[in-house]
């Protein structure tokens, strides 16, 4: 049976594309790997069964399979196997999803994305950059930052947009996080990830990015405003405000479910799903047909995929699987949990 159709568990290497902010070291460790001596710390984000590509910097991002095959060619030659007939129906023939792990190793820049309407009126894409971050692990006193407090008017963001200081940052709600937490951040949200946190992201797929914050990053403008005037771009961004009582509404904790649950908010399931499958000893989890990105973030054990010919993967901690849906359901048995990252139902 050739890559493209291949019905076992696909493992995934890293695929940790050049970017123009700092990480990678937490990646590394997370999937049991050794640091090379002369490690490009410009490593942050790893891409996991991609069919996206990077706005700029070089263009790179899509995941390619064992055999040579990119993964946008293996959905194409055989759809209704990787994605399901549903899917292929409801979506077309792609994931409209990329995962990453994403290693903070310096804070990131305060910006947003566009969400689909703007997307699709300014930039000729269907999808936005909708995202969630499922924190793995983040250092004591690590934070993020959502949203603005209080809400500003057009002229008072262009202003800051323009002086690039510090009061961009300080506008926007500061929240502690820890291993556990997951946020939605909804398309048109400003927002950075702080140093020290390490996520497993889930988004819409595509790399468009508006960077109010650019210049201490070296970021030219046509790079930080997608080809767009900046008047044009700043349309993009919710000016808040983001209350206390909206920013309840986008967490969740993770950690807390057992057996199987969701990992995210419910309004995340117009974008995509993360399920957790949580086993111990006696109590398997089990989870239905899907193309999903298997993370294993604890623990290890084994995963039993099909019903007529099952296969066991051994798995632990840092493993990355593909699994399409043509796979059939899944049993996850032994002491052990995953995120089975996955499209929109």
């Amino acid at each position: 049976m050739s890559q493209t159709t291949v019905s076992d568990p696909t493992r995934l290497p890293p695929n940790t594309p050049h970017r123009f902010y700092r990480g990678g070291e937490r990646i590394l460790a997370f999937r049991g790997l050794e640091v090379p001596e002369a490690f490009d710390d410009h490593r942050p984000e790893d891409w996991l069964a991609s069919t996206t590509r990077l706005f700029a910097e070089g263009g790179d991002g899509v995941t390619v399979l064992a055999d040579g095959t990119p993964l946008p060619d293996a959905l194409a030659a055989d759809p209704d196997h990787w994605l399901g007939t549903d899917h292929v129906t409801r979506h077309g023939i792609e994931p409209g999803l990329l995962t990453k792990l994403l290693d903070a190793g310096e804070r990131l820049p305060v910006h947003s994305h566009p969400d689909r309407a703007f997307a699709a009126a300014h930039l000729d894409c269907d999808h936005g950059k909708t995202e969630a971050w499922i924190v793995l692990d983040a250092e004591p006193g690590a934070c993020v930052w959502l949203g603005f407090r209080d809400e500003l008017p057009p002229d008072e963001l262009a202003e800051l947009v323009e002086a690039q200081d510090e009061r961009l940052l300080a506008a926007l709600n500061r929240i502690e996080v820890s291993p556990g937490d997951a946020l939605l951040v909804p398309g048109g949200q400003p927002h950075a990830i702080g140093e020290g946190v390490f996520v497993l992201e889930l988004q819409e797929p595509t790399d468009l990015s508006v960077m109010l914050e650019h210049r201490r990053f070296g970021l030219e403008e046509a790079h930080a405003f997608l080809g767009l005037t900046v008047p044009r771009a700043l349309e993009s961004v919710d000016r808040g405000p983001l209350t206390a009582e909206g920013l309840a509404a986008l967490r969740r904790r993770w950690v807390d479910v057992t057996g199987a649950g969701h990992a995210l908010p419910d309004q995340a399931a117009e974008f995509f799903r993360a399920e957790v499958l949580s086993a111990t000893r006696g109590a398997p989890a089990d989870g239905a047909a899907a193309f999903a990105v298997v993370v294993v973030v604890d623990g290890q054990g084994r995963l039993t995929t099909g019903t007529d010919a099952p296969r066991t993967t051994e798995v632990a901690r840092g493993d990355v699987l593909l699994l399409p849906y043509g796979a059939g359901a899944v049993r996850l048995e032994g002491d052990v949990t995953v995120i089975r990252c996955m499209p929109a139902g």
